[in-house]
């Protein structure tokens, strides 16, 4: 709320100078001066990855895809690119349930080039460019899709300009950076997106792919585990460090099959760790929780490679929010257990996307330990 309001009165208070600002130009002829036509290629020779290794070769996120751009227009035009960079090439699957209808599945990063070297691709009327690239490549981020049939169609967004006389070079002045400027004029310009026709294509299903096996593992943090310190403090500034809500786990969680997997964890309301507690000697209970609301709940899939592990930190107030320790805050000796929750997948040779869910997540539950001396 508070970023909105600040948003508010700036633009309350910026309102005069943004209505007297002009649009970024556009200097390329409108979309419907283009043609973008998409096609699968099944044999395309452009390399595999390291993602697309055996049964994920299969997969539609794996295959080659060309979209030829043809200049239908009766000017020349110049298309302006970076060379360590993939053109700005978006490419969706039609999803009903979407308020557009389409759904991204493939589409570029962010560019992490250390020069700006420009390209100049000019194309007379009539003339075209091509583009190929998997789906996923390393320079596009991805969506993992499920086996079925889907509706392809990308979208090309362009920048440059257009010859004016013919014969001119419209493109090179724009590219230069001047000044104190930080980007070349090319770059702030409205691109023309320009839409491609609709495609077919099949995700296979695949062979199985085994079971999932993990080893699970907490412990109470050492002073010297990374950010020990920084996350007691931001849940314990005005509690005891001896009370059981600023006691601070180190948790391991290992790949012991043979194949990478992507764990899901949700950044608010996730429930893969899930604590029991017992007086020694007593029965084990599951720590209550109390309702809760999430301003934003983000899912984060991280990937593991056979015999790898992901770690990391928490306390029972963090763990998950509405978690109930009004249990614990007697003084006295109390054991603890954490279960392990997965969702996961059984992912491509480089842990980047999913290429099987089985229905069986196994549960793992960590060794018990005891806590002593916690108290108010």
């Amino acid at each position: 709320m508070l970023v909105a309001i600040s948003l508010l009165f700036c633009s309350l208070a910026c309102g005069c100078s943004a209505i007297a600002q002009e649009p970024l130009p556009r200097l390329l002829p409108p979309p419907e001066d283009f043609r973008l036509t998409l096609r699968e290629e099944p044999h395309s020779e452009i390399p595999v990855g390291p993602s697309c290794g055996g049964e994920a070769s299969l997969t539609l996120l794996c295959r080659a895809f060309t979209l030829t751009l043809e200049n239908a227009s009766r000017h020349t035009v110049h298309i302006s690119e970076l060379r360590c960079f993939e053109p700005d090439v978006l490419f969706e699957m039609r999803q009903p349930k979407t308020s557009s209808g389409w759904w991204p599945i493939s589409q570029p990063g962010k560019p992490t080039c250390k020069t700006l070297d420009w390209v100049d691709i000019r194309l007379k009327p009539g003339e075209k460019t091509e583009y190929t690239t998997r789906l996923i490549s390393p320079r596009r981020s991805i969506d993992a899709v499920n086996v079925g049939s889907y509706t392809l169609r990308a979208q090309w967004a362009l920048i440059g300009c257009t010859e004016a006389p013919e014969g001119t070079d419209c493109l090179s002045p724009l590219q230069v950076i001047r000044g104190a400027r930080t980007v070349a004029d090319v770059v702030a310009q409205d691109p023309v997106t320009v839409l491609s026709n609709e495609v077919l294509a099949v995700s296979p299903p695949l062979p199985d792919l085994g079971n999932l096996n993990f080893g699970f593992e907490v412990a109470v943090a050492s002073a010297d585990t990374p950010d020990a310190e920084g996350d007691r403090k931001n849940v314990c500034t005005a509690a005891s460090p001896s009370n059981v809500d600023c006691t601070l786990f180190h948790y391991v969680i290992r790949n012991l099959a043979d194949r990478p997997v992507r764990i899901a964890r949700l950044t608010c309301s996730d429930t893969s760790i899930r604590p029991e507690y017992r007086i020694e000697g007593g029965e084990w209970k599951s720590l209550p929780y109390s309702s809760w609301v999430c301003t934003a709940n983000i899912m984060i899939e991280t990937g593991i490679l056979p015999g790898g592990t992901l770690e990391g930190t928490f306390t029972l107030r963090t763990l998950r929010p509405g978690f109930d320790t009004s249990a614990l805050q007697a003084p006295g000796d109390y054991q603890f257990r954490f279960t392990f929750w997965p969702d996961a997948c059984i992912a491509s040779p480089d842990a980047s996307f999913c290429l099987s869910r089985p229905d069986s997540q196994p549960t793992v539950t960590s060794k018990e330990f005891s806590l002593r001396n916690l108290r108010l």
